[in-house]
C-alpha cells in the first residue's frame, strides 16, 4: 500500500509540472481564439439594403485581396426605367405623371410607375441636357440636310415591381398616361 501512495504521489507531482506550462499559455491562446473571431467578422459581408449578387468572381476557400473587386451589389429596392423623349414633348410630360412600363422579357404585362418627382437633383427625372450632338439626316429627293429633334431622358420610377423580373439594362417601351 506505501509503494502504491508513493506512486501516486510521485504521479500527481509530475501532472502538476505538466500543466503549469499549459496555464501559462491560456492568455495565449484566448488572444489567438479573439483574434481568430475578428478576422472571421471582417470576412462577412453585409449589404446595406435588400440587394442581388452579380459578377461573382471569388469562390469558397479562395483568398480576397484588400481592394480587389470580388462581385457587383445590384440596388433592388427601387426600379427606373429612362425612356428618351423629343425636346417637343417635354413640357406635356410633368413630374408625377402616372406612365405605363412594359418590359421587354415579359410584354403582356403592364407595371406602373410615375415620373421622377425632383426638379433640381441627379434624380430629377427629367434630363437637362440632349443625349447626343447635333443630329441630321439626309433627304432622299432633294439632298438637303434636315435637322433632326433633340431627344431627353425621362426618368420613370416603377412602382412595386416583382422582384425577380426586372434586370439592369433591360429594354423597355413606356407609356404616359396622364395625371
Amino acid at each position: 500500500m506505501l509503494v502504491q501512495s508513493n506512486a501516486q504521489h510521485e504521479q500527481a507531482q509530475h501532472a502538476v509540472t505538466t500543466l503549469e506550462p499549459l496555464v501559462n499559455q491560456r492568455g495565449a491562446r484566448a488572444s489567438a481564439l479573439k483574434n481568430a473571431r475578428y478576422n472571421l467578422d471582417n470576412c462577412r459581408v453585409y449589404a446595406p439594403f435588400d440587394a442581388r449578387v452579380t459578377n461573382l468572381t471569388i469562390s469558397e476557400g479562395a483568398y480576397a485581396h484588400v481592394g480587389q473587386q470580388m462581385f457587383t451589389l445590384i440596388d433592388a429596392r427601387v426600379w427606373w426605367a429612362v425612356a428618351n423623349f423629343r425636346e417637343g414633348q417635354l413640357q406635356h410630360i410633368a413630374p408625377g405623371m402616372r406612365v405605363d412600363v412594359y418590359v421587354m422579357s415579359k410584354p403582356g404585362c403592364a407595371f406602373f410607375g410615375r415620373r421622377g418627382q425632383h426638379r433640381f437633383r441627379s434624380d430629377s427625372g427629367c434630363g437637362l441636357g440632349r443625349t447626343s450632338g447635333t443630329r441630321t439626316a439626309r433627304c432622299a429627293e432633294n439632298s438637303e440636310l434636315v435637322h433632326l429633334a433633340s431627344r431627353y431622358p425621362v426618368r420613370i420610377r416603377v412602382e412595386n415591381p416583382p422582384a425577380a423580373l426586372f434586370r439592369v439594362s433591360e429594354s423597355a417601351v413606356v407609356v404616359m398616361r396622364g395625371r
